[in-house]
């Protein structure tokens, strides 16, 4: 219990106040937890985005969505994306990103790259079905914290020290692999087949960025681990409701 409080308290800012003795080995034990973790953050962004359709129609929802998840997460990913942008859009040295993704303040790439994760989470959901709506509004935080797992299981740290080393070289293999099970069966739940097959597509997708950024700098950061995660929710957002749209799998 004490380790599934201790993510619910890194991974969201619900306000779990509780003493507790920790140490950094706990973070790493807790993977098992994200998914769980991303579910409760769907829940809550589906509950904000159903009750705000109440009160108005059209894009109203799905703003309410997007305000709804950065309540819950305190934009902790989205901090991570404007960082990783930063650095990597610098067009300098390994060394050169690596201090610009440090910086506590945002430069013109991170500006850009909050403005279109926000804009392309509001412009997918504008509109969409609202079967694939919902289903794809729970799953999605799922299939990103279940990536996350993986990704950090695969990668060597970038840096000497900070925040992404409590996990990146950390995390016991069996872990991972409960953790991965979990996601897939609550993705499952979720949405069926059509969510099963949007996670695999996602896990595509964050190697892919994974590759990515391992050309620029040669392992993984907590910041790139965060940008993954906010690419692999838009990806499963933007699969979900476009195969549901088109009557793939559905």
């Amino acid at each position: 219990m004490k380790v599934f409080i201790l993510t619910l308290q890194f991974l969201t800012r619900i306000p779990l106040n509780f003493q507790m003795d920790i140490d950094e080995d706990d973070f790493a034990k807790g993977v098992v937890y994200f998914p769980i973790a991303g579910l409760i953050i769907g829940a809550f962004n589906l509950l904000i985005y159903y009750l705000s359709g109440f009160i108005l129609d059209g894009i109203f929802p799905a703003v309410c969505y997007v305000l709804a998840n950065v309540v819950i997460t305190g934009a902790l990913h989205l901090d991570g994306i404007a960082d990783t942008c930063d650095g990597i859009f610098s067009s300098r040295t390994r060394e050169r990103m690596l201090e610009i993704m440090k910086d506590s303040r945002i430069g013109t790439n991170g500006t850009i790259a909050v403005l279109l994760d926000v804009l392309l989470r509001a412009a997918v959901l504008f509109g969409a079905p609202k079967g694939a709506a919902y289903v794809a509004i729970l799953a999605a935080p799922v299939i990103s914290r279940t990536m996350l797992i993986v990704i950090m299981q695969v990668s060597r740290y970038a840096r000497e020290n900070g925040m992404g080393g409590l996990f990146l070289g950390k995390q016991a293999p069996v872990r991972t692999l409960i953790g991965f099970v979990i996601g897939l069966g609550l993705t499952f739940a979720i949405g069926g087949y059509l969510c099963l097959t949007v996670f695999f597509a996602a896990l595509a997708a964050a190697f892919l960025f994974r590759w990515y950024i391992y050309g620029k700098l040669g392992g993984m950061t907590g910041d790139t681990v965060g940008a993954t995660n906010e690419v692999v929710e838009i990806v499963a957002l933007i699969l979900i409701i476009t195969a549901w749209r088109y009557g793939v799998l559905c």
